[in-house]
């Protein structure tokens, strides 16, 4: 993006008024500021959507961002990178300090100034880039992801890390988000290698903002338990997903889906 009119980075105390053609006031960097939650869409087929949110305040100061694949930014680890121009074109980059870590987003803020879309690129700690493009929505508040209806069946899988093993997932939620019945089996040969039942957990949000739950602990009917940093999910509630570690199975990225 060229011609930028504010940048800021973690620590940055920046600020610019956007004026369009004729003296009109237009975009400024203020307007970034807020919750951004939504979803990030793979050019590759083969590759998945993937839930994301970052947090922006006090005029465009990026302090936080994460997805469902695991991939978190903060300002102590990250430099957060936003700008805007008065037209509405902005971008927004998250470099972590300590990986190979980098995704990067060019697109256009809505008239409305209530949605974010346009492209992205996403590069891993080997270097590879991965292409597509995002749709993402200003979050309300708190209320955003509350008095939603999380009912029905959702399957998925978790994915070993070192291994690429996958192990196919399916709950039963009901409608606040509590497990009601679930298993996780061999995909190769379905055998079943842990049940879940009432008692295992939920999947009440505990950021409503953002969709994010934290420290998020699933108990099996044979008393192995995995646990997770945070999951997200998207607003549709249609995916969640997030790193995590199955003292059976062990670390494993989770992707469930509606």
């Amino acid at each position: 993006m060229l011609s930028v009119s504010c940048a800021h980075s973690a620590g940055d105390n920046v600020d610019s008024v956007g004026v369009g053609a004729g003296g009109t006031k237009g975009h400024t960097i203020d307007d970034l500021d807020g919750d951004w939650v939504g979803v990030l869409y793979p050019n590759a087929n083969v590759l998945d959507p993937f839930n994301f949110y970052f947090i922006s305040a006090d005029s465009g100061i990026v302090s936080e961002a994460a997805d469902s694949k695991g991939n978190q930014w903060l300002t102590e680890d990250s430099l957060l990178t936003a700008n805007m121009l008065n037209d509405g074109r902005m971008m927004v980059e998250f470099n972590s300090l300590i990986e190979q870590n980098r995704l990067y987003l060019e697109g256009s803020m809505s008239a409305a100034m209530n949605e974010l879309t346009g492209d992205y690129e996403y590069v891993n700690s080997y270097g590879i880039p991965v292409r597509g493009t995002f749709i993402l929505a200003r979050s309300t508040g708190e209320d955003y992801f509350t008095g939603l209806d999380y009912s029905g069946f959702w399957s998925g899988s978790v994915t070993q890390a070192d291994t690429e093993n996958r192990r196919q997932l399916v709950f039963e939620l009901d409608s606040d988000g509590y497990i009601l019945r679930g298993s996780m089996t061999n995909m190769v040969n379905g055998s079943v290698i842990h049940n879940y039942d009432s008692n295992a957990g939920s999947f009440v949000v505990t950021d409503a903002a953002v969709g994010r739950i934290d420290n998020f602990t699933l108990i099996a009917d044979d008393g192995e338990i995995a646990t997770f940093d945070f999951l997200l999910l998207d607003h549709e509630l249609t995916l969640m997903g997030g790193i995590g570690v199955d003292s059976y199975v062990g670390q494993g990225t989770i992707e469930i889906r509606r």
